[in-house]
């Protein structure tokens, strides 16, 4: 279960200061929805107990693989794609935190987005992400809807080409069957992830690197 959302603007110094989520909590910080209270009803307060709500699981709601085969006067081919059609995912501190543990650049997704007292009231009312803070980072990057997004992709898994020479030019050197290929893995997908972060990975982990094979297979 987590927090719902909504944005600290200019517009929100005259609000009860109960929204906050803590006392770190400013301008340009994500601010959480009053939800309910002990009586049902919201309260004016932020609490764990009362203003959790459920957003779904993680697990992949539709998974799918498609694969293409054919052959023509010597020449094959093969194509598989392979992808999920609706996950919720998350974007992580590690995707979006700049600086973090005092070392890390600032992940180009944050380039102009983000909430800044050097702003205008226009730019900053259309940001996209919340101020850059390192005192409000958990209440900022705390789990909510706001980081939630469908982390459905497609990616091509393989495609294959080849061309198998004919049998009496193979005969004629004693070999049964000659097979030229050229194999390509993981060669693009298409996602909501951020640019650099690979959907079938997590944050942890390196990225799908794409590979290029090529070959010659030759049957005796």
């Amino acid at each position: 279960m987590v927090r719902l959302f909504e944005r600290w603007t200019l517009q929100d110094t005259g609000r009860p200061r109960q929204f906050k989520l803590n006392s770190n909590t400013k301008l340009g910080d994500i601010k959480y929805k009053d939800i309910s209270s002990p009586d049902g009803v919201p309260d004016g307060k932020i609490s764990p107990e009362y203003d959790r709500v459920k957003l779904g699981g993680s697990l992949p709601r539709y998974m799918f693989g498609i694969s293409f085969n054919g052959s023509w006067r010597g020449f094959d081919f093969g194509l598989t794609f392979q992808g999920v059609g609706k996950q919720n995912s998350r974007i992580s501190p590690a995707m979006i935190e700049g600086l973090a543990d005092n070392w890390s650049n600032f992940p180009s997704l944050l380039e102009g987005n983000y909430w800044s007292l050097y702003n205008s009231d226009a730019y900053n009312a259309a940001a996209k992400y919340p101020r850059l803070t390192r005192t409000n980072r958990d209440g900022n990057m705390a789990m909510s809807d706001f980081w939630l997004f469908n982390g459905r992709y497609i990616r091509l898994k393989n495609l294959s080409l080849g061309y198998t020479l004919p049998r009496e030019l193979t005969k004629k050197a004693k070999m049964d069957n000659v097979r030229f290929y050229i194999s390509g893995n993981d060669l693009f997908s298409l996602s909501g992830f951020p640019k650099g972060w690979d959907p079938e990975v997590g944050t942890e982990g390196y990225p799908i690197t794409t590979s290029l094979l090529f070959g010659v297979s030759v049957n005796f």
